[in-house]
């Protein structure tokens, strides 16, 4: 049974380079109120909008810099722990990814400026122009 956890192991390596290449950023919704006339002739507003952006600290690992992970004391770098559940049949034993690493196998110290996450939320404006005759509910794309 242990054989098909190579496999995953393989499938983390293969997420780490996907992660590495530019991707899209993630869509951000806001909703903004026009009055009557700016909705029937159009106008152009200020839009404060918050996006995730890699840690400028740990450069998106979510470590503190100037300290490493250590192997998890809990599951031996395995990932996995061995959870026992006991029910009227008998005890049925299952692996289960670690609680204390989340299933990397690795522990460290978080990262202060981002909390461990590798992202920062980074405050931006832009500056939207609706067009006339704009109505309720509808969904402008904006890129920036």
């Amino acid at each position: 049974g242990m054989g098909g956890m190579g496999g995953m192991g393989g499938m983390g390596g293969a997420g780490q380079a996907m992660r590495d290449r530019p991707q899209q950023g993630e869509d951000i919704v806001v909703r903004v109120r026009l009055n009557f006339l700016e909705a029937v002739f159009g106008c152009e507003q200020e839009v404060a909008t918050s996006k995730r952006e890699t840690c400028g600290s740990c450069e998106g690992s979510g470590v503190e810099p100037g300290t490493r992970p250590t192997v998890c004391a809990q599951c031996g770098g395995a990932g996995q722990v061995i959870s026992a559940v006991r029910t009227p049949i008998g005890t049925f034993q299952q692996s289960v990814p670690c609680n204390a690493c989340g299933g990397t196998g690795r522990t460290f110290t978080p990262c202060k400026s981002c909390s461990g996450s590798g992202r920062v939320a980074k405050n931006k404006t832009l500056s939207v122009r609706f067009p006339a005759g704009v109505d309720n509910g509808s969904r402008l794309r904006v890129r920036g």
